[in-house]
């Protein structure tokens, strides 16, 4: 009995002692915390407020007792919170919130701080763990991202000083929390090089390839899903982060972000596999480069790769499936295509992506020295830095790139210039290119087209078009490329457009065209693709007929200060009614560049713009023509070449204008 007496005494004490500490604060944990990293920068100071957006998201949702959510701000010089969620955020602080029952409270206050670097980030996550202890934990990345080389975050407060890759790492090191999911509401980050940086400190990645649009990820749906099912893995909440994102976009009718689309799921347990089989093929790739034929034939096969807003980040899977063409062993290029079967668990495409598998590579055959030294500190695959020191003119690979793999033989670019010459046939009804050295290198050509304004002498750029058709010269033994121009041009409302060619594959070219709307100080892209093909067959095998020419939405370009895709892009739908101006590009023969915009034209955006094919007024213009070699630099013909257009007619004078 007095066993038992006393067994049942200790009971009481400890269960007194738990209750003391439960008491002071030391719950049993919940669920799940959930860390929002929000650096609010431009696109929080600027006209879109995409921060403040996000946060109105947030509101909308009825929160559980068992999930935190925590947030921190910071990185902007101004936050619009106050006027819609009704919080006001700091500019020159760091303030940590929750949310919850009560709304958006503000939990603690710290001196401004550097958000970009490495410190600040892990303090918040030690921060967030020790606070707010839970089952399964969840790290949010906002703001800019630029791919694995450039990094991402960026705090305005501090010159746009941007996060490397390997900060990162170093920030989820110190910060001591293992995450069940780590999810980047940023652009171009669901690739090899990142998921190797987070690989010891999360689960699975949930990132996109492509650029993430302004609204990011879809904050009132995926939250309300984990408040209503906080027993879900990372996984599961992963998943649904994709899919309800793209759903938010669909039903928001925004046709440039859902037709550009990617976001993907990465079981980073098995990335490590993805590395291996990927340094066996970067070693294949090196050593066809000793032979100028063979690598010749690898760079134009996988040229039209499936690449993103920064053409340096390409689908992984896709590169490895058109190199399996051109040389490199199919056992290696299956290798690497199955292990990302395996991590990949679950993707997004869409129709500018139709090749996209979930994960992207670091891949840039024209890179600098600065370039590849930068990288260098971030990749961790010696075979993919002896690849770029082979390929590359003047950059060696650090040393321990060779303590562990062979050095190749740099590759003679003496092989690779190319030499072109323009021609006329006899009767100047025809212009043709033909290249006189180095055709093996040549990947894209196309021609640009230019007038002089007889008023003001000033020389205006139309941009380029790909529509070149080649024909064998048997007697010559080359290749004539002839320029398809018939003395009409893209036209919208009547102006001829400037359109500026970012991309161009099998199926379609995609021309940005720039445009202001409303008076805005700061100009925007209008996407404009061009579909080569005039028919495309659906799932079910019927065809259907698509225009020559479709619009799809608006881009904010590139920010001037980092070079990192603006995340503003929006549909047309949204700005019916506006204003659009159109402009012509004066072009400097001087600088050999495009100078100020010259407005030509205010129209009013609608559902029913279209962009056709109309002629030219009548008169001279001027072309050359373009080539873009294997490794993506662009050469172009010199000398500008007269056209006349007499509104039936296209002839090309037999001198050439002095």
């Amino acid at each position: 009995m007095r066993k038992i007496l006393s067994l049942l005494l200790s009971v009481v004490l400890l269960a007194g002692i738990c209750g003391a500490a439960w008491a002071e604060g030391e719950q049993p944990a919940d669920e799940w915390t959930v860390m929002i990293y929000l650096c609010g920068t431009d696109l929080e100071s600027g006209q879109f407020q995409c921060a403040t957006h996000n946060l109105q998201q947030i509101a909308e949702t009825i929160p559980s007792d068992s999930v935190n959510v925590v947030i921190e701000t910071g990185g902007t010089k101004e936050w619009h919170a106050e006027e819609t969620v009704g919080i006001k955020i700091a500019n020159d602080k760091l303030q940590r919130w929750t949310w919850g029952p009560e709304g958006f409270t503000l939990v603690e206050e710290l001196p401004e701080a550097c958000m970009s670097h490495a410190e600040t980030l892990s303090e918040f996550i030690r921060w967030s763990t020790e606070k707010y202890p839970a089952k399964k934990h969840m790290l949010l990345l906002w703001d800019h991202g630029g791919g694995s080389n450039s990094g991402l975050i960026c705090d305005e407060n501090y010159g746009m000083t941007i996060m490397p890759v390997y900060s990162l790492e170093r920030a989820l090191k110190e910060g001591g929390t293992h995450f069940d999911l780590f999810l980047t509401d940023t652009c171009l980050m669901a690739s090899l090089e990142m998921s190797q940086a987070v690989a010891p400190y999360a689960d699975y990645l949930a990132a996109s390839e492509e650029v993430m649009a302004g609204d990011g990820t879809a904050y009132s749906k995926w939250l309300q899903y984990l408040y209503d099912r906080p027993d879900c893995n990372g996984k599961q909440l992963g998943t649904q982060v994709c899919d309800l994102t793209q759903q938010y976009y669909v039903e928001k009718g925004d046709s440039s972000t859902v037709s550009a689309f990617t976001m993907s799921v990465i079981d980073l347990s098995k990335i490590g596999a993805v590395a291996e089989a990927t340094e066996a093929f970067m070693h294949e790739a090196a050593l066809l480069a000793q032979d100028p034929d063979a690598f010749f034939n690898y760079a134009r096969a996988t040229y039209y790769v499936d690449s993103y807003m920064k053409p340096e980040m390409c689908d992984l899977f896709d590169l490895t499936r058109r190199a399996e063409m051109a040389g490199i062993p199919t056992d290696v290029t299956h290798a690497v295509q199955d292990a990302i079967e395996e991590a990949v668990i679950y993707f997004l495409r869409s129709a500018n992506h139709t090749y996209s598998r979930g994960l992207s590579i670091w891949y840039k055959l024209n890179a600098d020295d600065k370039t590849l030294d930068h990288f260098a500190r971030t990749s961790k695959n010696p075979e993919q830095l002896a690849f770029f020191d082979a390929i590359s003119l003047d950059w060696d690979a650090p040393d321990w790139v060779y303590e562990t793999v062979q050095r190749h033989p740099a590759l003679n670019r003496n092989d690779y210039v190319i030499k072109q010459e323009t021609c006329l046939t006899e009767d100047g009804k025809d212009s043709f290119m033909t290249i006189e050295s180095g055709e093996a290198a040549a990947a894209l050509i196309s021609y640009e087209l230019m007038y002089e304004d007889e008023k003001t002498g000033i020389c205006y750029t139309l941009g380029e078009n790909g529509d070149i058709t080649p024909e064998a010269d048997e007697e010559e033994g080359k290749v004539r490329y002839y320029m398809n121009f018939d003395g009409r041009w893209p036209t919208l409302a009547g102006v001829p457009l400037s359109m500026r060619m970012v991309d161009d594959t099998e199926a379609c070219a995609m021309y940005n065209v720039d445009v202001c709307i409303n008076d805005q100080d700061n100009l925007d892209f209008l996407r404009v693709i061009q579909n080569y093909e005039k028919t495309v067959t659906k799932e079910d095998g019927e065809t259907a007929d698509i225009p020559e020419f479709e619009l799809k939405g608006l881009w904010d370009g590139y920010d001037e200060h980092t070079g990192l895709p603006g995340r503003n892009s929006y549909s047309l739908i949204e700005y019916k009614g506006a204003k659009m101006t159109l402009f012509k590009l004066p072009y400097s023969y001087e600088l050999k560049k495009i100078s100020a915009h010259t407005p030509v034209k205010d129209i009013t955006v609608s559902e029913d713009m279209k962009v056709t094919k109309e002629p030219l007024p009548k008169g001279q213009y001027m072309y050359r023509f373009v080539v873009r070699d294997v490794f993506g630099n662009r050469i172009d013909s010199g000398d500008l070449m007269p056209v006349n257009w007499d509104g039936k007619n296209v002839s090309f004078p037999i001198e050439k204008e002095q």
